[in-house]
């Protein structure tokens, strides 16, 4: 956690300085292809793949390619791996594990836990289909509001653990549904889908931002004055009430 903490921004700025990097190139040398993307005829993501085509001498283009297809790869594999790990020991173990009592053998579980893995790959490729012939303004911007909707909340419920002795599962549901309400409220309204005086003053960039705020203040809030926790700090019985 501390490697990924330290290392993510100068990664991402680097992502970005690679960005930024090819936009002077290409004003500095303009292509017909160059231009269209840059102005938005084009997807802005074609752009690095165009360099490394065009640009770049033929064995530095194969590198480039070898390791932008293992760096994709290895996400998606370990991201598939993930999902199925937790499938498996959170939710099939928990509620479907018993055989006659006894716990099934590993071999069961390896089978369900490939079948789960081909599910998620299939909805995976669907996902990239759709990605590609959506209308966005880019990739990564697309990503990064998506990341911001869906992990509202997350956050602060561990800085509700981790610097509060309040909460129990109580509290934190009545955050995470208010969370979720703001959530929803947010994309309908971006959407267009609700009234212009229920217009949001912020990007969609922010929601998770004010999400998870709103998740610790409520959390904390429910804590202290409405679902007060009956047993000292530390039983952890509580929190499966």
């Amino acid at each position: 956690m501390f490697v990924c903490a330290f290392s993510s921004l100068p990664i991402w700025a680097f992502y970005m300085f690679l960005g930024t990097a090819l936009y002077v190139f290409f004003q500095v040398f303009p292509t017909e292809t160059a231009s269209q993307i840059l102005n938005g005829e084009q997807k802005a993501e074609q752009i690095l793949p165009y360099f490394i085509n065009h640009y770049l001498p033929s064995g530095v283009a194969g590198i480039v390619i070898a390791a932008a297809l293992a760096a994709a790869m290895s996400s998606l594999d370990s991201s598939i791996n993930a999902i199925s790990t937790v499938s498996i020991v959170d939710i099939y173990k928990r509620f479907f594990h018993f055989n006659n009592g006894r716990e099934k053998e590993d071999k069961h579980y390896l089978l369900v836990a490939k079948l789960i893995a081909v599910i998620v790959s299939i909805i995976m490729i669907m996902g990239a289909m759709f990605l590609m012939n959506a209308e966005t303004k880019t990739l990564q911007d697309t990503a990064t509001i998506l990341v911001s909707i869906i992990s509202g909340g997350v956050l602060g419920i561990y800085l509700l653990g981790f610097f509060t002795n309040q909460g129990d599962a109580r509290s934190i549901w009545s955050g995470l549904i208010l969370t979720a309400l703001f959530t929803i409220w947010t994309i309908l309204v971006k959407k267009d889908l609700l009234p212009d005086s229920w217009v949001v003053p912020f990007d969609l960039y922010y929601t998770s931002i004010i999400g998870n705020l709103l998740m610790f203040v409520i959390g904390f809030f429910a804590s202290r004055f409405i679902f007060q926790r009956q047993s000292a700090v530390g039983d952890m019985s509580v929190w499966g009430k």
